[in-house]
């Protein structure tokens, strides 16, 4: 479409789209969580009202409650199906995707798992619905 490059979202690449608003607190739990991962964020801005989407590597076992995945999907958090395309911008010059930390791996890439972006968001929301968000 128009010359730009997607992904397809499989089992072992995917991604997970969310609303900006909960982005840059994702970003914050999985920096703490120290597993040397590379957050790859694609989309507008953390402020505009499109999706943005963490790409992610495969999921863990851990399994989510049903009140887990109905606090997320009415938050706006859901995971891509396989199959489904990942629109990559053609620049990194802040209007396409980030490179979070500002470092650009040269070794290949370590996305984190899907259950960790996902746990960072429900972390995150329950947090804010407690009022102890920092």
């Amino acid at each position: 479409m128009g010359g730009r490059v997607a992904l397809i979202a499989a089992p072992a690449l995917g991604g997970i789209a969310m609303p900006s608003h909960l982005v840059r607190g994702v970003r914050r739990w999985l920096e703490v969580d120290g597993a040397p991962t590379t957050l790859l964020v694609v989309g507008r801005s953390e402020s505009g009202p499109a999706p943005q989407v963490f790409l992610v590597g495969p999921a863990l076992r851990r399994r989510f409650t049903t009140q887990a995945l109905a606090l997320l999907d009415d938050a706006g958090v859901r995971v891509l199906d396989s199959g489904q395309r990942v629109w990559l911008p053609m620049t990194d010059s802040g209007l396409g995707w980030q490179w979070v930390g500002g470092i650009q791996p040269f070794l290949g890439i370590r996305l984190p798992s899907a259950t960790s972006v996902l746990t960072a968001a429900y972390d995150q929301l329950l947090a804010t619905r407690r009022g102890t968000l920092l």
